[in-house]
Formats: C-alpha cells, sequence, structure tokens
C-alpha cells in the first residue's frame, strides 16, 4: 500500500504525554493517539517515511532509550503470552475441525450443533486479546498460523488412512470413515474460520480507532456477534448442504449462533481480566514497544 491513502500525521501534542495528531484523509477527522498505540496499529503501514522518522524520533529521542537488547530482555513474557494464546487458538482450531463432523441434538431446547461449538467460541476471545494487546497484524499472523497448523494435521490424518491396515483391525473401514468426514468438512470450517475470525478482528480494530481505545465491551460485543452470524452460516451451508435438510440446516445456524452470542457476552469479563494482567504482570517493566516486534 502507498503511503498516506487513509491517514496523515499532522504533528505532537504534549500534556502528561506526548500524543501524534493524525488525520483520517477520507473524512478529514483529527484524532489524538498515543506514541506507542500509533506506532502498533495500522496507522502506522500508511504513513510515508518522514512521518515515520518523526514518529520514532519522538518515540524513541529521549535519552533513557534502551537498546534493542534491552527491549528484548523486557518483552520475554509478552512474547511468551502470544506464544500461549497462539497454541490454545491452534489447539482449540484443530478440535473443532475433529469434533465438527457429528451433528449432536440437545433435546431441551431442541438445538443441533456439532460439539464444536461449545469451545470454538473461545477462539474469539483469543483473537481479541491478540488484536487488543499485539495489533491487527499480529492477530492476522496468528489466523493463518493456527490455519496452517490444521491444515497439515488435517493433511497428515488423510495420509494415514491411505496406508494399508491390518484385515483383522476391526477399525479399518470406521478409521477411514471419520478421516474422509474431517476432510470433507475442512473446506468449510477453513472458509468459515478464515473469514470470519478476520471480520472479527477488521471490526474490532475499526472501532478500537473510532473511538480512541475506549468502551472496551463495545467493540469486543460488536465483533463477535457479527463474526459468530457470519461463521455460523457459512459453516453449517457449507458442511452440511446436500447432507442434512435445509430445514435442520436453518435451526442448526440459529443454534450455534445463540449459543456463540453467550460465549459473547461472557467472554467481555475475561478479556477486561486479561487486560488487567497485562498491565499488571505482562506488561509491567514495558515501556515502549520496539518497532521490529510488529513487522
Amino acid at each position: 500500500m502507498e503511503p498516506n491513502k487513509k491517514y496523515k500525521l499532522l504533528g505532537f501534542t504534549r500534556s502528561d504525554a506526548i500524543a501524534a495528531n493524525v488525520m483520517v484523509l477520507a473524512t478529514g477527522k483529527h484524532i489524538s493517539i498515543g506514541l506507542a498505540e500509533l506506532e502498533s496499529s495500522e496507522i502506522a503501514d500508511d504513513l510515508n517515511r518522514h512521518e515515520l522518522k518523526a514518529l520514532y524520533r519522538r518515540l524513541y529521542g529521549d535519552s533513557d532509550t534502551v537498546t534493542s537488547y534491552d527491549l528484548g530482555d523486557r518483552h520475554e513474557r509478552s512474547w511468551y503470552a502470544y506464544l500461549i494464546i497462539s497454541l490454545a487458538l491452534t489447539v482449540i482450531y484443530t478440535l473443532s475441525t475433529v469434533s465438527g463432523v457429528k451433528p449432536v441434538l440437545i433435546p431441551v431446547v431442541n438445538f443441533v450443533v456439532p460439539p464444536a461449538i461449545f469451545f470454538y467460541p473461545l477462539s474469539f476471545i483469543l483473537v481479541d486479546i491478540v488484536n487488543e494487546f499485539y495489533g491487527l497484524r499480529m492477530a492476522r499472523r496468528t489466523i493463518f498460523i493456527s490455519f496452517i497448523a490444521n491444515t497439515l494435521f488435517v493433511a497428515g490424518l488423510w495420509l494415514t488412512s491411505l496406508l494399508p491396515g491390518l484385515k483383522e483391525w476391526e477399525l479399518n473401514i470406521s478409521y477411514a470413515t471419520f478421516v474422509d468426514s474431517i476432510v470433507s468438512v475442512l473446506f468449510a470450517s477453513s472458509v468459515a474460520y478464515l473469514v470470519s475470525e478476520n471480520v472479527n478482528s477488521l471490526i474490532l480494530c475499526k472501532i478500537k480507532e473510532l473511538t480512541n481505545s475506549r468502551f472496551l465491551f463495545i467493540r469486543v460485543l460488536s465483533s463477535n456477534v457479527i463474526a459468530s452470524a457470519i461463521d455460523s452460516a457459512i459453516f453449517c451451508t457449507l458442511a452440511f448442504h446436500n447432507v442434512l435438510s435445509m430445514a435442520t440446516i436453518k435451526t442448526m445456524i440459529i443454534s450455534q449462533f445463540i449459543i456463540k452470542l453467550g460465549y459473547a457476552l461472557l467472554g467481555v469479563g475475561p478479556i477486561y481480566a486479561t487486560r488487567e494482567l497485562f498491565r499488571r504482570y505482562i506488561n509491567k517493566e514495558k515501556q515502549t514497544p520496539c518497532a521490529e516486534e510488529f513487522v
């Protein structure tokens, strides 16, 4: 992307701390944003080299600036947290793919859903956390890393189903049928995952910009509700088309969306708690982010 398509850096102001003044070119609106937050946001991607030079001079120009080695040590806990979140997201997505082949009935509420619905919505919460503390680019990388890992896992399962098995092993046919079902669902889960998670990240990031990083619950709920609706519609339609009746598929879509909506409401609390955890412990010694961390 060529620089200054969306934003232009107007200058800096100082009150208790230095803040950057940025103009949204499409609307002419001016926003004030902290230097560290600006550096790690998508706005920085749109600045030209002169604006970036001015930003980094303000960000790292004081005499107390530490070396890259000091920053690397200081952010070790932050990167461990990122690694744990990414690993958890990969496990949840892979488990969802495997368990997504089985529709189950919940008689009490007459819901038809795959077992994956009870842990897959956690992925939206994890992506929101990555987006909140590491930025949109890192959230997208986490999404694609988990997607690639899941694809390789399913590909490995498919290859094992092609190997000749012992005739006396009674699970030969069952194993092959189960793996074929997972491979069939892979396309549906992949499209739903990539579209919904990226929509979730983008909406959260945009609302964060519009509200100047305030009202966390608004961006979390808005992004999760919209992403959940998209995910449910795409997955159920692609995975069970020509397998189940349209009436059953509609019931599954509505059932999944209602459950995911409940997770979205419950997920606001953990995200607030995680933000406090980052501030008190993970980013306790962090002063300013290293430019290379988000490249």
